[in-house]
């Protein structure tokens, strides 16, 4: 999951805060499930984005059926922000090579 907003440059120290607690807590709604890994970015000052990444299609969906408003939606209202939701599935998984010298 990929959700993203522009929120004052003064909520964003706010934000980061909560999103700490959020992933010492879990990352979501007890009983759910939540991501295996999630990140949250910056553009700018102002400009926002959680990224999240998640075993299957499913838990995301279980998640959505809940009723409960997605933690990663939640945070960036909660800070004066509109969430803009985009669903991406991996489509190719990979590491770069480490060894870049040509041999």
């Amino acid at each position: 999951t990929f959700v993203t907003g522009q929120i004052r440059a003064e909520r964003v120290a706010g934000l980061e805060t909560d999103f700490r607690e959020l992933i010492q807590g879990g990352g979501g709604p007890p009983g759910m499930p939540g991501p295996e890994k999630t990140f949250l970015l910056r553009t700018g000052e102002d400009r926002v984005a959680i990224l999240s990444l998640w075993a299957s299609r499913a838990d995301v969906d279980a998640l959505l059926a809940s009723g409960e408003e997605p933690p990663a939606r939640r945070l960036i209202r909660a800070h004066g922000g509109t969430p803009e939701v985009t669903l991406w599935e991996v489509v190719v998984e990979g590491s770069p090579a480490t060894d870049r010298s040509g041999s």
